[in-house]
């Protein structure tokens, strides 16, 4: 085991930004065009995996080509709402960028397929319905020659044995990345997770036809004082005018408010007294209201991009150490960014569960690494941890150990669920 060290806290607020007077953090849900680009990605990078496995028994659901999809792109359409019909002026461009392999020796992998069958799964199920379907344009930009650091038949291998030839010479950290996990969460952290969960609801949902899922959330904590904005996109075709707008933001607000405040309290603070100010579509005028056609802003012109999106831990945090890392649409096999932020997450996790302690985890990996032995892990502990170094350096140890059973169950995941369900403690 390379370089594990082991940190006492310099700063208490770094490790429970509870502690903290002031504390910011931002969530994109589901229907933020940010959002669905990570999620395209993720989602094409299992089918494109699963595709491979399917055709190569060879493979046996353990390796599979080389790729890397992490630049998927959603360039908004140009539309308008008037008497009831649709008027496109340009549609929804779905960009694929990335270096993928299509064919082993005569194999193909229709990586066309696999990317509109991505784009539509993951579309449909976070806008709720299929009508931006017909204006969707898809555009695919990828090479298969590799560099002189690599094989030249890396994405581009001429026979099955020839890839897993590749694979065995090849697989290890491709960059110098660095990653962080923590645990626990803050409960403003955990807020801006249940609100996108909250909205996702049935009774939400049931209640409010007329709202879309292209939202973001800002949260400010000063202290037990709760200062939130959110957006809040209206299907102009549900809505009849801006007096019914008006009621629809009134009656969302009170709902929010409402069950905003009963989370808070629950949620077992040491304050009793929260208080709350939510405000909606701030910038709404009389006659300029957030009307959506398709219950999102990617029908306005704007752009989703991976890596622009919520952080791994499921949010954008102003106090949080964080990492530059877009784990979606890498590839899992050797892509460091990957593998590193699981193997952290479990360990955070564990040492929590196991020994009580508040801790930060940061992982670093030079390129060219081993993956079951990175650069360095240093682990920041609160309090005196004297007496438990022994048992962390176990569970650090065994996470490395694990690194394929994660590998697997990231791979057969559904992204959608840990989008919404990131890992909470």
């Amino acid at each position: 085991m390379r370089n594990i060290h082991i940190h006492k806290a310099l700063s208490s607020e770094l490790l429970d930004p509870n502690r903290a007077a002031f504390e910011v953090v931002e969530r994109k849900f589901r229907g933020h065009p940010d959002s669905m680009a990570d999620l395209v990605a993720q989602s094409f990078t299992q089918k494109y995996i699963h595709d491979a496995w399917e055709k190569i028994p060879e493979l046996s659901n353990t390796f599979f080509p080389n790729f890397s999809s992490d630049k998927v792109v959603l360039s908004g359409a140009s539309t308008k709402y008037i008497n009831n019909l649709y008027e496109i002026a340009k549609p929804l461009d779905a960009l694929l960028i990335g270096k993928i392999t299509r064919k082993i020796g005569k194999i193909e992998i229709d990586v066309k397929k696999i990317f509109r069958e991505s784009v539509e799964s993951v579309l449909t199920k976070c806008l709720g319905h299929e009508n931006y379907k017909p204006y969707v344009r898809q555009k695919i930009y990828s090479v298969s020659r590799a560099g002189v650091d690599h094989n030249k038949g890396f994405y581009n291998p001429s026979s099955v044995s020839d890839l897993l030839q590749i694979l065995k010479e090849e697989t290890h950290a491709n960059d110098t990345v660095y990653v962080v996990a923590y645990s626990p969460l803050s409960l403003t952290e955990k807020l801006a997770i249940h609100l996108d969960n909250l909205i996702a609801s049935d009774d939400f949902r049931e209640k409010f036809l007329e709202i879309g899922t292209d939202i973001k959330v800002m949260i400010r904590r000063r202290y037990s004082s709760f200062e939130i904005t959110m957006c809040l996109p209206i299907f102009p075709e549900k809505v009849n005018d801006n007096y019914s707008y008006n009621c629809i933001i009134k009656k969302a607000t009170g709902y929010l408010s409402d069950k905003i405040i009963t989370f808070l309290n629950n949620s077992g603070s040491s304050s009793s007294r929260h208080k709350l100010k939510l405000m909606i579509n701030t910038k709404d005028t009389n006659d300029k209201k957030y009307y959506a056609l398709w219950g999102t802003s990617l029908s306005k012109g704007d752009i989703g991009a991976v890596g622009r999106g919520n952080r791994q831990q499921g949010f954008i945090s102003g106090i949080r150490p964080s990492a530059n890392e877009a784990m979606s649409g890498k590839n899992p096999n050797h892509f460091a960014g990957i593998v590193y932020q699981l193997v952290s997450e479990n360990i955070s996790k564990s040492i929590l569960e196991e020994t009580g302690l508040k801790n930060i985890v940061y992982i670093t990996a030079n390129n060219g690494d081993r993956l079951s032995y990175p650069n360095s892990i240093d682990i920041v502990l609160e309090g005196n941890h004297g007496s438990i170094e022994e048992s962390i350096r176990k569970i650090t140890k065994k996470a490395l150990m694990s690194i394929s059973q994660f590998r697997k169950d990231f791979i057969n995941g559904d992204p959608y669920l840990r989008f919404m369900n990131p890992i909470i403690n």
